[in-house]
């Protein structure tokens, strides 16, 4: 049997120390081993524990209708997800914005739209967007379509003005395709944030401003009707309504045309300018 044996000058502790140091290689590399399985183990956890929501992609003012480009996906920590937080854009397109919303910050139900029932008659100022205005006009049965008109309608506004203001009798198509916003005191309601997800309700289309009213009838002995116009045509319709009349035509449900009407007088018809 072969024997190690140890010549004058050599000492057994270098040995030792060689195995040594090859067992705390061996150790490190390990331990190495094993701290990057539990680096990997928590990143799978912590992708495991992320929640896709909606942020603002930069601040929003409120009031702000929101459209795609002002909102983003992101993922975050499960336990950081807001209460009310949307995961998806889709239903938040065409809401507005009932607070700032900063950028990067959670988009919840709280914070756009209507919330509930109990502010669906808080006024028609929550159904109106930037840019346009509530303007009543005044009305009889004959001039609102035998009282015929609801709220969420779409009208045509005619104008109707004398000679003694424009030299001769006649009728003018002054807007097309305005929304009644309410008929007296019967207006359209908001729909609430939770409800609305860019289809249709059972009474309005989806690019109507509201909800027109459960039960509302017709009112033949309504005085006033309320359209939501951009601020030029509130102009227009205040100046004319001042010095001559105003009438309603109904447009069909969903028509949406806007047609080149020529005005109306009374001369091709063979009356002469001035009489009466």
């Amino acid at each position: 049997m072969a024997r190690t044996i140890l010549r004058k000058g050599d000492r057994p502790g270098a040995a030792f120390l060689l195995l040594a140091v090859l067992f705390a290689v061996i150790a490190a590399v390990l331990v190495f081993a094993a701290l990057n399985q539990g680096d990997d183990d928590k990143e799978a956890s912590a992708a495991a524990d992320t929640r896709t929501v909606v942020v603002a992609a930069h601040d929003i003012a409120p009031r702000t209708q929101l459209d795609a480009e002002m909102l983003r996906l992101a993922e975050v920590p499960e336990d950081m997800v807001l209460s009310g937080a949307f995961d998806e854009i889709g239903p938040l397109e065409g809401q507005y914005a009932r607070y700032p919303i900063l950028e990067g910050e959670q988009v919840v139900a709280s914070k756009v739209g209507v919330q509930d029932v109990k502010e669906e008659g808080a006024g028609v100022s929550f159904l109106l967007p930037p840019g346009l205005r509530a303007f009543s006009i005044s009305v009889s049965e004959e001039s609102s379509v035998g009282g015929l008109v609801l709220p969420g309608d779409l009208v045509d506004v005619i104008g109707i003005l004398e000679e003694s203001d424009v030299g001769v009798d006649k009728a003018v198509t002054l807007i097309q395709n305005v929304e009644v916003l309410a008929v007296a005191q019967e207006a359209q309601e908001p729909i609430p944030a939770a409800a609305r997800t860019g289809t249709a309700t059972p009474s309005a289309p989806p690019d109507m401003l509201g909800d027109r009213p459960k039960d509302v009838e017709p009112n033949p002995g309504a005085r006033t009707v309320t359209l939501a116009v951009t601020q030029e045509q509130a102009q227009l319709l205040a100046l004319v309504q001042a010095r001559g009349e105003l009438a309603l035509t109904l447009r069909s449900f969903g028509d949406r045309n806007i047609s080149n009407i020529p005005e109306t007088n009374l001369i091709p018809y063979g009356t002469p300018t001035g009489t009466r």
